[in-house]
């Protein structure tokens, strides 16, 4: 071969080889910059997400306790009984409203887009729920949570589904212990809740309630299912691809 020609090769096949790494850092670049604009603009939604949450607690949830105790003050005061039954549901509206608000507060604040959070918070509401109604509590975790970031959405859909499944069992299952189980293993997030009450006898007896709760599972990637088992036993799941970190 030619001198000339085996030099022009080289020379040709050197071109394309740093070409082609030039494509490459190029393509390389362009898909950093792309992750760290995401970054930002997660981050920029995280804090926004949490001044949000912040001011809701400091103004709404502010001045419906304001209202509350007001109200309660007014209520102490006065022997009108008319005036005194239109005050209590004031008082009762505004306890209803503070707790709805704590609920979408929590549900805002991205400093609690935690598995930890949502099963610290899930305890606390089922400790006082059921406590309130004289039925007994079993809450255990098996497996690591901590560390597991759940978005805010995820974290109020499972909630609500708890909240929802706890409202059932102290309206219509006439039970007196509920046991509460979170799993959290290699494929993800399981959550076992089961009493011992009356169970289902018509899937007609949780109405909309069921089809919510289904629903809400499936919105964020989950599945939700239950059984008559000496009461009503009710399982979550949320596959592992579901957690952020």
């Amino acid at each position: 071969m030619p001198i000339g020609l085996s030099i022009g090769l080289i020379w040709f096949f050197i071109s394309y080889q740093k070409r082609k790494s030039e494509y490459q850092l190029s393509l390389k670049d362009e898909e950093l910059k792309r992750q760290a604009l995401i970054i930002e603009k997660q981050s920029a939604l995280s804090e926004e997400r949490t001044r949000i949450a912040s001011e809701m607690h400091d103004d709404l949830g502010g001045g419906l306790t304001t209202i509350k105790f007001l109200s309660q003050k007014v209520l102490r005061k006065s022997e009108d009984e008319g005036i005194k039954n239109q005050v209590k549901k004031i008082v009762t509206q505004s306890e209803t409203l503070v707790n709805n608000m704590s609920e979408i507060i929590w549900a805002m604040n991205a400093g609690f887009d935690t598995l930890s959070s949502l099963i610290s918070y899930s305890r606390r509401y089922a400790h006082e729920y059921l406590e309130t109604h004289g039925i007994e509590l079993s809450f255990k975790v098996d497996g690591k949570a901590t560390n597991i970031k759940l978005s805010g959405t995820e974290r109020r859909n499972i909630f609500l589904v708890i909240k929802e499944l706890l409202h059932n069992t102290v309206k219509h299952a006439q039970a007196s212990i509920v046991n509460i189980k979170f799993v959290v293993d290699a494929e993800g997030l399981k959550i076992e809740i089961n009493d011992n009450g009356t169970g289902i006898t018509e899937e007609g007896e949780l109405g909309n309630g069921l089809k919510n709760m289904k629903v809400r599972m499936e919105k964020i990637g989950g599945t939700y299912a239950h059984e008559n088992e000496k009461g009503l036993r009710t399982k979550l799941t949320l596959p592992n691809t579901n957690f952020l970190g």
